[in-house]
């Protein structure tokens, strides 16, 4: 590997490249790199080299060239930032700076990655997407050369390829590099069925060369006879998608019978469907297996006609069909759409993004605060495979299989998204929920007045959808959360015939919020609707302390005449001792006055009340639980389920409607169902005011002759 080879190269695809960029480089990265070796024994400035040669086999511009020489310069040779700019500009200052910062990531598998360093990775390909394209250049040379390793070091950096680097690949559209490292991680990964695999397939070499050279031939003279000139190629298919076939449809090797595939390459997009025509008359095909990508091209910019027929003898084969621009764009991905001017990239950033047509996950980068949400949100949009589907006007837009038409109605726009109340597939009515199918045509409905619900997170698939909904929800609940923040602030200040808007206005509360630590007020009432901070410490803060001391003062005769003769509250619960807020129970949890519980604050249902060790609400964001407990001279009737397992004999309805009588329980809602071994399961919601009184109405019903057993019901439905 000489640095002549590259500079041929790269004069061969940009004849007025400024070559000398690429030659400094080289200088330097021997310089730093000299008297360093790698595993193997080699001087190290081979890597870079070899690192170079596949950028330059990518046809990248001279900038990239020479960030692959440059890129370990940082890392393993402390040379600076400011020392590489100095010598060779901002561009290719930022970029070794960028593949440096990713260098230093470190990733597990696809479901354990550390998501906020993925997610940095991501914010650099946004950035400058040559970063990402040096770093896999970076990746496929280490994976050529990892024979020098430990074993488990091998496993590990292939599963990471695997996992990140190889999907990466293939959104870029970087077919030949992405297929190289799946081959390669499945050699280390899985050694022994990999080398079982080449066995079998060395097995049947000879012959398979033979078919194919024949096949080729014969194509070619079919197409020769209507004049369509054409090359053609052959091949066996690669091991990794045979391998993941085989165990998607759960085959063995050899009941994979279409392991030959054949390219044929024309001159413009109507000689493509015209060697279909011709393929199709001359073989037979299967319908099912035919998938046009030159009328839907893949979201990576790929293109081509596939189909799969029965060839010469009866052996099924997989015949591409596609111009020669569409084959350099499927082997070196968006590099093919670039513009160069002297070598140097002629493409604005703006460009380079939408060319890489990865602005989903970019946006996802940097809306999503949670480092774990956001790597969920891009798992589907990265390693998914993909449908199309059609705007009203006939624009196309692509998904991973299994979005929905709430995901289409997200891709439109956040607006369209955030006000659907229907959608229409084909001109028929569908719920949100429905999965979008190749060739749909999908018309969006939407409301001014609609709002996401959280609901919408179970149906939408796309990670552009989920973060824009789960963005609108966190807003919503949040501004509910600074509307109870403040009653529950105004109702303690009256408590001590204080104003909270006077003290608003006389900027009290924002010296509050400045004492502890809140940028302004709607902060403060959000943390006191959270729990973080007590209206009574606040009221502390701000009233005179001789306020306090009246109120602790004995009432006068006439208060507590009046406190003896008012009403009782309605509010079942205190939040943070504070009545009169809006609560609902969880159906999750079924809380019942007497047992611990708490608040979580929700988007127009107030505040939920669940259990204290309710499952559900502990996955939930901690910052929106709040303080919550029952209120002592509140008596209400609550709801309570309770199923009993019982002898299936006359008369049980009758002694257990005995039971809730005698108890003065009320029974609201029953089932009854026969189960097995004679035996039957009743479903009892019944009114009571507190869990002692349902505790002691499920003791008298265990006392019941035939009754095996009493049980409460928690779960119902989710909140």
């Amino acid at each position: 590997m000489r640095l002549n080879d590259i500079l041929d190269k790269v004069s061969e695809y940009a004849p007025n490249a400024d070559l000398d960029v690429i030659m400094r480089a080289y200088v330097f990265s021997a310089k730093a790199h000299a008297g360093q070796v790698r595993k193997s024994g080699e001087p190290y400035l081979t890597h870079p080299l070899a690192v170079a040669q596949i950028l330059a086999d990518m046809k990248m511009d001279v900038d990239t060239i020479a960030t692959g020489l440059l890129h370990d310069t940082m890392e393993d040779c402390l040379v600076t930032p400011d020392e590489i700019k100095e010598l060779f500009g901002d561009e290719v200052s930022e970029l070794v700076d960028g593949v440096t910062k990713i260098g230093k990531l470190e990733f597990r598998s696809k479901e354990e990655a550390q998501a906020e360093n993925f997610r940095k990775m991501v914010l650099a390909m946004a950035k400058d997407i040559r970063v990402v394209l040096v770093k896999l250049a970076d990746r496929l040379h280490n994976m050529r050369t990892m024979q020098h390793m430990r074993a488990d070091r091998q496993k590990a950096i292939s599963q990471e390829t695997l996992d990140i680097f190889a999907p990466i690949a293939n959104r870029l559209g970087l077919s030949q590099i992405k297929q190289e490292l799946e081959e390669l991680c499945f050699e280390y990964l899985h050694g022994d069925v990999y080398a079982e695999m080449v066995e079998k397939l060395a097995t049947g070499a000879a012959d398979r060369n033979v078919y194919i050279e024949e096949t080729s031939k014969t194509l070619y003279e079919m197409f020769a006879e209507k004049e369509l000139q054409c090359v053609i190629t052959g091949r066996s298919k690669h091991l990794f998608s045979v391998y993941r076939k085989m165990l998607a449809q759960n085959l063995e090797f050899e009941q994979v019978h279409d392991l030959l595939a054949f390219r044929v390459f024309v001159n413009d997009i109507g000689e493509c469907y015209t060697a279909l025509g011709l393929t199709h008359a001359r073989f037979r095909h299967f319908p099912n297996k035919l998938k046009d990508y030159i009328a839907n091209p893949k979201s990576n910019g790929y293109q081509s006609l596939h189909t799969v027929v029965i060839g010469p003898d009866n052996q099924q084969i997989e015949i591409q069909i596609r111009t020669h621009q569409m084959h350099a764009i499927a082997e070196v991905g968006i590099a093919a759409h670039w513009r160069y001017k002297e070598g140097h990239l002629a493409l604005s950033r703006e460009d380079m993004n939408k060319v890489t047509k990865l602005r989903e996950l970019f946006e996802a980068a940097r809306e999503v605060e949670d480092p774990q949400e956001f790597l969920e949100t891009v798992k589907v949009d990265l390693f998914a495979t993909e449908a199309f589907a059609f705007t009203p006007r006939g624009d196309v837009k692509f998904f991973p299989l299994g979005a929905t038409a709430l995901d289409f109605a997200f891709s439109i726009h956040t607006e369209v998204g955030n006000k659907c109340v229907g959608v229409k597939i084909n001109g028929r009515m569908v719920p949100l929920r429905y999965e979008l199918k190749s060739g749909d045509t999908v018309e969006i409905l939407t409301r001014e007045d609609q709002r996401p619900s959280r609901d919408w997170l179970d149906i939408a698939k796309t990670g552009r959808a989920l973060s824009k909904i789960r963005r609108e929800i966190r807003q919503d609940e949040r501004a509910k959360g600074r509307e109870i923040g403040h009653n529950l602030l105004e109702t303690e200040f009256k408590k001590f015939k204080a104003n909270l808007n006077r003290r608003i206005k006389a900027g009290d509360i924002r010296t509050v919020c400045k004492e502890l630590g809140y940028r302004k007020e709607d902060d403060l009432y959000l943390a006191i609707a959270q729990g973080r901070v007590t209206v009574e410490r606040i009221a502390r803060m701000v009233l005179p302390a001789d306020v306090f001391e009246k109120q602790q003062e004995e009432p006068g005769a006439i208060t507590q005449l009046f406190q003896r003769i008012r009403k009782k509250s309605e509010s079942p619960v205190l939040i943070n001792g504070v009545e009169d807020v809006m609560v609902t129970y969880a159906k999750c949890c079924r809380p019942v006055p007497g047992e611990p519980v708490t608040g979580y604050v929700t988007r127009g249902r107030g505040i939920t009340i669940h259990l204290a060790t309710c499952k559900q609400v502990m996955a939930m964001d901690s910052e929106r639980r709040v303080s919550v407990q029952w209120h002592n001279e509140t008596r209400g009737k609550h709801s309570g389920e309770v199923r009993i397992i019982c002898s299936d004999q006359m008369g049980m309805l009758a002694e257990i409607g005995t039971v809730c009588k005698t108890t003065g329980i009320n029974v609201t809602r029953m089932e009854a169902n026969q189960i097995e071994d004679n035996k039957a399961e009743l479903s009892l919601e019944v009114a009571i005011e507190d869990v002692r009184e349902l505790e002691h109405f499920m003791n008298c019903i265990e006392r019941v002759k035939g009754v095996i057993s009493v049980d409460r019901v928690r779960a119902q439905a989710q909140v």
